[in-house]
């Protein structure tokens, strides 16, 4: 026992990359939006690390908050955060070992009252490093440089309809919107068709869908309307209030649906 002990000990010291190396990382979310975008970031990122050999694990976690420097409520954003690592990509690979994943991230309150009023900040994400992914094969005399999170606001539209960004990088944003109307308009139109009794029926018919959703009409729109947080909060409503509230928050949403439509007419996306 005492010779292999030496043994590992002596293996070590003569082979160091052998060793279990770690380390953690922390440092400010790095801004790559261009100039004028109107919600300015902060937080820290961390990222841990440990290799032996020439495999390593690393995980990532962030904290995030966005706050509103504009003069204008703000209706929809959509950002980016990148988690880059400290090797760089081989040839051939996607993503260099050590780096985590590009989050996309939108906030549409098409559907809210609840705006981003200037002024207001919003967390954005709050992870902390978990369970590690793990890769081979990195060279650990290799030149490392230092990690980061990258930040990146590229679209915003306010209130008023006007937009910071390109519109078509919110796309689905937009086409969700579409699908959202489509659902609410079928879901009155169920109830101008079958009164209660048919309302109740579509509701359960979208319950079903969520519950199994292979059972769900085959459609084109992605995702589907029962998948939305929209849906979920009507059948929130009709557990809780049955289908008089469930009618209620349908009409809600509508009417608060079409009152920011009014707004956006005066400053269409282009």
């Amino acid at each position: 026992m005492r010779f292999c002990v030496a043994f590992i000990l002596y293996t070590l010291y003569l082979f160091p990359s052998a060793a279990l190396q770690q380390g953690l990382f922390s440092a400010p979310i790095i801004d790559k939006s261009t100039a004028g975008a109107p919600l300015e970031v902060s937080g820290t990122f961390t990222l841990r690390e440990s290799l032996r050999a020439n495999e390593l694990e690393w995980s990532w976690g962030e904290k995030v908050v966005v706050k509103n420097t504009s003069e204008k409520a703000i209706l929809l954003f959509g950002a980016t955060i990148s988690e880059v690592g400290r090797y760089s990509s081989p040839d051939g690979r996607r993503a260099a070992l050590g780096s985590g994943s590009t989050y996309r991230l939108e906030d549409d309150r098409f559907f809210s009252e609840k705006l981003i009023e200037p002024g207001e900040s919003l967390l954005l994400r709050d992870t902390k490093p978990g369970v590690p992914s793990v890769g081979c094969c990195v060279n650990p005399l290799s030149e490392t440089h230092a990690p980061s999170a990258e930040y990146r606001l590229y679209f915003v539209q306010f209130a008023d309809g006007s937009v910071f960004g390109d519109p078509a990088e919110a796309k689905d944003s937009f086409a969700i919107r579409q699908i959202i109307l489509r659902g609410l308009d079928r879901l009155l139109q169920s109830y101008e068709d079958g009164g209660e009794i048919g309302f109740a029926s579509r509701l359960n018919d979208l319950r079903s869908y969520v519950m199994t959703p292979s059972r769900a009409p085959k459609t084109n729109d992605q995702p589907p309307f029962f998948e939305t947080s929209i849906c979920r909060q009507i059948l929130a409503e009709y557990d809780a209030s049955g289908v008089g509230g469930a009618l209620d928050r349908v009409r809600e949403i509508l009417k608060t649906a079409d009152k920011h439509s009014a707004m956006i007419a005066l400053h269409p996306p282009s």
